[in-house]
C-alpha cells in the first residue's frame, strides 16, 4: 500500500517539477517574443528615418564649389552623413526634453 503512495508522490513531484520547467520556458519565450516585436518596431522606425534622409543632400547647396569637388562630395556620402548627423542631434534634443533623462550631457 505505501509503495503505491510514494510512486503517486514521485509522479507529483515529476509533474510539478515538469510544470515548474514548463512555467519558465513559457515565460522565457514571452520574454523573446516581447523583445522581437519591440526589435522589429525599431526597425520599422528606422525605415522610415532613412527616407526622411533623402532629401538632406549638402552638394545641392553648394553651387558655388567646382564640379570635382562637388562628384567628391557626393562619392564620400556627405550629404547621408550630414543627414545622420542631423538624426542624431534631433534625437538627443527630443531625449533632453523628457525629465530626468540627462545621458550624459
Amino acid at each position: 500500500m505505501l509503495d503505491w503512495f510514494a510512486a503517486r508522490w514521485n509522479d507529483l513531484v515529476d509533474l510539478l517539477y515538469s510544470l515548474l520547467l514548463s512555467l519558465f520556458d513559457i515565460l522565457k519565450d514571452l520574454f523573446y517574443w516581447i523583445l522581437e516585436q519591440l526589435l522589429s518596431f525599431g526597425a520599422i522606425i528606422l525605415g522610415g528615418v532613412g527616407s526622411l534622409m533623402t532629401g538632406l543632400n549638402v552638394s545641392q547647396y553648394m553651387t558655388f564649389l567646382p564640379s570635382e569637388t562637388i562628384h567628391i562630395i557626393s562619392i564620400i556620402g556627405l550629404g547621408e552623413a550630414m543627414g545622420m548627423i542631423v538624426t542624431c542631434l534631433t534625437v538627443r534634443f527630443f531625449l533632453q526634453l523628457i525629465p530626468f533623462v540627462r545621458w550624459g550631457s
